[in-house]
């Protein structure tokens, strides 16, 4: 249950009170086609606001281009965007932290060296294991079955979903979110192959830096570095099922969709976007401000900031006439045979 004057509690440059009671009251956030005289809603055209009006929803967040109706019971705020409207208002109605057994702080299941530091309102989920001299900052939750290995640390106020894995040596920074399944200090990739073609190990004995405020997603994998350290910057959003191979450093800011790969020792810059299924090549660098489109490959050093797509890559609009044109390709060829067997000539 959240009431209006919360929500301008929160002072946020994204939202701005219009017109209502401080004292709405709304337990659910519902979008305009199901919601009812409980909901908070988000509205960004005429036709949402009219079925949020109809519905007698008592919290509106209105798009500012639309026109507040002046007779309505509702309470109201605008917002230049919508989606940073619901950055600020829906952390107020997230409960993922009810997933987590909070009465208990530390499962008496949980197994934790007796060296390891555990800094104040640490919460410990069923069968994690801390090792020793790993350090857990306050407020850290920690879910069932995660591991944190030696010399470890995990910063203040970060979240560990089940089955998270944060290797020996490696570190998270406060008010991250690792969500299940993801390894971070896995062994990078390198092997050397001798004279008898026996691939040969080599050990990976660097670690993994992750910065402040960093999300990953479920089942993603962060190698170690071979020597030093892979690192990801601050602020930094992982989707799903991405990988980051060992020595790669990507800066602050990056938003990362699902399945997006880059091979060892390449670095990205600041305020990047990769769309879902890009893949970076070993040993390139990216400057700040690129956006490549999903499923575009990268293969060679990006210096110059801008929108880049395809493989080999192009900058978007050039590589978008390219999709276009190979719609096209199987025409031309039927096309080419006929004249050429209108001159008397023969393809090669």
């Amino acid at each position: 249950m959240i009431t209006a004057e919360v929500i301008k509690d929160l002072n946020s440059s994204d939202l701005s009170f219009v017109s209502g009671s401080s004292q709405a009251v709304a337990t659910k956030v519902r979008p305009p086609e199901i919601c009812d005289s409980e909901s908070l809603v988000f509205v960004s055209k005429k036709e949402q606001l009219e079925l949020a009006l109809k519905a007698q929803a008592p919290i509106i967040v209105a798009h500012k281009a639309l026109q507040i109706p002046t007779d309505s019971a509702g309470t109201f705020f605008t917002t230049g965007s919508i989606q940073l409207g619901m950055a600020a208002i829906l952390p107020l109605f997230d409960g993922k932290m009810n997933r987590f057994n909070q009465e208990t702080k530390i499962h008496p299941t949980a197994s934790i060296h007796p060296s390891a530091h555990l800094g104040k309102n640490v919460a410990v989920g069923p069968f994690a294991v801390i090792g020793e001299h790993a350090k857990i900052g306050d407020g850290a939750t920690l879910g069932a079955h995660t591991v944190v290995e030696c010399f470890a640390e995990v910063g203040d106020h970060s979240l560990l979903h089940p089955h998270v894995f944060l290797g020996a040596y490696c570190s998270v920074g406060s008010h991250c979110e690792i969500h299940p399944n993801t390894t971070i200090g896995s062994d990078g990739f390198a092997f050397a192959t001798g004279k008898d073609g026996v691939p040969k190990k080599i050990p990976q004995i660097g670690k993994v830096v992750i910065g402040n405020n960093v999300e990953i997603g479920a089942n993603c994998a962060i190698d170690r570095a071979a020597l030093t350290e892979t690192k990801i910057g601050n602020n930094t959003k992982m989707d799903n099922l991405c990988h980051i191979a060992h020595n790669v450093v990507i800066g602050a800011n990056c938003l990362i969709a699902a399945k997006f790969s880059v091979a060892g020792s390449s670095t990205i810059g600041n305020n990047c976007m990769f769309g879902g299924e890009v893949a970076v090549s070993d040993h390139v660098h990216l400057c700040d401000h690129v956006i490549v489109a999903g499923r575009s490959a990268v293969t060679n050093d990006i210096t110059e900031p801008g929108q880049y797509g395809g493989y080999p890559l192009e900058p978007l609009r050039d590589a978008l006439k390219t999709l276009a044109n190979k719609t096209h390709i199987t025409r031309i060829r039927k096309d080419m045979a006929r004249v050429l067997k209108h001159l008397g000539l023969n393809a090669e």
